[in-house]
């Protein structure tokens, strides 16, 4: 864009236009070509100098390093991506499409060309000779080569210590000792039993104790003829995204994050108020301090009060029309508390605020409008003098009436959209473990987990159409998600009930999430795959089965079990009777004992 272009649009407007517009244009040429590197500097260049409103031969200040513009905005950043890294973000989905689509005519040419004889990850690797966009595809083989993983199926194709499968790195990196040299290629289904339960005496003393925990709650599928496959770990569907690829380039996961800043991106204000706060907080507004360290101001001092220095927290709190306004606003209780505040804290303690204001606003919101628009005053007496500028009262009274104005335009779409949905209404209902019709028999299962992921278990319980216990099984897993839980108390429950001879079953666990897995169908690259397919192998069995989804008030019997599981040595434990801890819980169940919920109404899960 043209600089006098430039110069009409805002900070917030530009920060706009360079992501939507700058970072878009070299797209489709990054997806097949590795940009040359100066190239790249040069687009980095052209973004920067845009947002910070340069004009030919006239540098502005460049408030923000350009390190800080492109960390994600939960990290403080405002997600401007670097041309390079995004280049190899991108062209490592065309590497993964070369690995995954294998009936495209495309890989079939380009694999006939310089794969060669090689499999896997290895195809991608550079061939002498090769056309510019097979050299560029084979620079984004290490960056797939940290996010792949197997998902192991039969386990008969994944190498055990030198495939990346349980975790992102293979396991003889992190092996104690050395690996036997009659076990380097041993694959994954050596170290698993005909009933796919792991042979954990295989790997005792050869693997830390936390990374054994993370193996036995893997899921191997023995029956199955289906091969193991490829996965992009970093997703939890499997399934690789350039966003994924480019956080992990960029070890964004590895980076802390801090509530504040994805609270300033959701303030109910304009998106330049948002852009002033995200600056302000960070004391990178150009304040007289500010201009006179990079020396283009003659004093520190603010204007207006004349010998004081012109901090952000001088002119948005401590100088006079800004007092007053504060004054006006903050409850006399709080004062103290908002007038003798640091930088860092005052903004944070006032954009995390869910309170409301005196005006009705929420607290956080008018804050933020209130702040720049202060600001907006100062800079109005700056390039206009101060006879220009609002007397406190006028301002007072103006911040007021444009905060009242923007609340209300803000959520005008939010009201009309609340009126056309369809509000959800929820009762309260009595809900508790309910017994099923003669001839069933209820499944009551649950999964926990210590941290999510974490030492976790499975419960499971089977009683009959008068509450009676038929029988019930724990398992310890190792490490795993609450929902990875879920999935294996629902399979080794299914095993219980069928290995008791019953044929018509209703299974009931507290997981929505879970319900919602075994009954879509998923890609076969989803890391959970594996069990899933076991599960509804189960379920397509001769007998008939029901699942359904149960509150925890209904389900107070799993749960314990679930929780109970984690104190045993890992494997599945089937119980002929009830622990004792577990007797009084169920006599509760049994005299219809219930607890107050709220609930959806007309809901059906309220077994």
């Amino acid at each position: 864009m043209a600089p006098w272009k430039a110069k009409r649009l805002s900070f917030a407007a530009r920060l706009t236009v360079a992501r939507s517009v700058a970072a878009s244009l070299p797209v489709y040429t990054m997806h097949t070509e590795l940009i040359p590197s100066g190239v790249c500097r040069s687009i980095d260049k052209i973004s920067r100098d845009f947002i910070w409103g340069d004009e030919d031969n006239h540098s502005k200040f460049h408030l923000v390093a350009w390190e800080r513009l492109t960390k994600p905005k939960a990290q403080g950043g405002v997600g401007i991506r670097p041309t390079r890294q995004a280049n190899l973000a991108m062209l490592a989905k065309g590497g993964w499409r070369l690995l995954r689509d294998k009936e495209s005519i495309w890989r079939q040419l380009l694999l006939s060309k310089y794969g060669g004889q090689r499999a896997d990850l290895d195809i991608l690797r550079k061939v002498q000779g090769s056309s510019f966009t097979w050299s560029s595809f084979s620079k984004a083989a290490d960056l797939l080569k940290q996010g792949c993983a197997w998902n192991i199926r039969n386990g008969r194709r994944t190498k055990f210590w030198s495939d990346p499968w349980v975790l992102q790195v293979p396991l003889k990196e992190l092996v104690i000792g050395d690996v036997p040299e009659n076990a380097s290629e041993a694959v994954v289904a050596d170290f698993v039993e005909a009933d796919g339960s792991w042979r954990v005496e295989l790997l005792s003393g050869r693997l830390p104790p936390e990374v054994i925990s993370k193996i036995t709650s893997t899921a191997v599928d023995t029956i199955s003829q289906e091969e193991d496959s490829l996965f992009w770990g970093p997703a939890a569907d499997g399934r690789f995204s350039t966003k994924s690829a480019y956080a992990l380039l960029t070890k964004q996961d590895q980076q802390e994050t801090d509530g504040v800043w994805k609270e300033i991106w959701r303030l109910p204000v304009p998106e330049r108020v948002r852009c002033f706060i995200w600056l302000a907080i960070q004391g990178k507004i150009a304040t007289n301090v500010l201009r006179f360290q990079r020396k283009v101001a003659e004093s520190p001092c603010c204007q207006r009060c004349t010998e004081q220095p012109e901090t952000v927290l001088h002119i948005l709190r401590d100088c006079a029309p800004a007092a007053y306004f504060w004054c006006l606003h903050v409850p006399q209780q709080k004062q103290h508390e908002f007038f003798s505040d640091s930088h860092e804290g005052w903004f944070r303690k006032n954009i995390m605020s869910k309170e409301a204001s005196s005006t009705g606003i929420e607290w956080s919101g008018f804050f933020s409008m209130a702040s720049w628009l202060l600001w907006k005053n100062r800079t109005t007496a700056s390039f206009k003098g101060m006879s220009a500028a609002l007397s406190s009262s006028s301002l007072a009274h103006s911040i007021v009436t444009k905060a009242k104005l923007w609340s209300d335009s803000w959520h005008a779409p939010e009201l009309f959209l609340n009126h056309k949905r369809n509000p959800v209404e929820r009762v309260a209902a009595a809900v508790g473990w309910t017994p099923l019709l003669e001839g069933w028999v209820l499944l009551n299962t649950d999964g926990a987990s210590n941290g999510n992921p974490g030492p976790a278990g499975a419960g499971g319980i089977v009683r009959d159409s008068m509450g009676n216990w038929l029988g019930g099984v724990v398992a310890s897993l190792g490490s795993a998600t609450t929902v990875l839980a879920e999935l294996w108390a629902i399979c080794y429950g299914l095993d219980l009930v069928w290995n008791l001879g019953f044929r018509v079953v209703k299974v009931a666990t507290d997981s929505q999430l879970a319900i919602q897995l075994i009954q879509e169908r998923h890609d076969p690259i989803h890391p959970y795959a594996t069990l899933l397919n076991l599960i509804r192998r189960k379920i397509g069995q001769d007998w008939l089965v029901s699942l359904s989804h149960t509150y925890r008030e209904g389900n107070r019997t799993a749960d314990w079990l679930s929780k109970h599981s984690l104190v045993y040595p890992y494997g599945k434990y089937e119980l002929a009777d009830p622990p004792s801890g577990l007797i009084h819980v169920l006599q509760d169940d049994a005299r219809g004992v219930t607890f107050e919920r709220h609930v959806v109404a007309n809901s059906s899960s309220l077994i």
